[in-house]
């Protein structure tokens, strides 16, 4: 009885790690750029893999809010998502992450990647000065 409830436990995992390892994600970063920050990854194997909601948190790493999401595209495919509504704002540091979403609803998540957004001095100065007229 034990071997049985064993090897059902060892299925049931099986099962579950097929579907949620249907896809694979070759790399995920982000880079600060002088209006947005950029996120880029490329996957690998892209099995039944409807879409990816882009996820960001700041301050808190646990606090993620969804801001976009891009349609999946096919195995070996490059993507990217610019992340315009942090031009300006702070706090400087970001966590991003990546919702795997699959045709059936079921999903799973990317690792949770840091960024620190740099704005020039010359950009915050122009900001504060706008900022007094207004």
């Amino acid at each position: 009885m034990k071997k049985q409830f064993y090897i059902s436990g060892l299925l049931l995992l099986l099962i579950v790690g097929v579907l949620y390892a249907a896809t694979e994600i070759q790399y995920f970063t982000a880079k600060s750029e002088p209006d947005a920050i950029l996120l880029e990854w490329k996957t690998g194997t892209e099995d039944n893999l409807d879409r990816f909601e882009i996820e960001r948190a700041a301050s808190d790493p646990n606090n993620f809010v969804q801001i976009g999401s891009v349609r999946a595209i096919g195995s070996n495919s490059y993507y990217f998502f610019n992340d315009e509504m942090n031009a300006n704002v702070l706090p400087p540091i970001y966590y991003y992450r990546l919702k795997l979403i699959n045709t059936s609803g079921a999903y799973t998540y990317s690792n949770t990647i840091t960024v620190t957004h740099i704005i020039s001095g010359v950009r915050s100065t122009w900001g504060s000065i706008k900022a007094i007229f207004r």
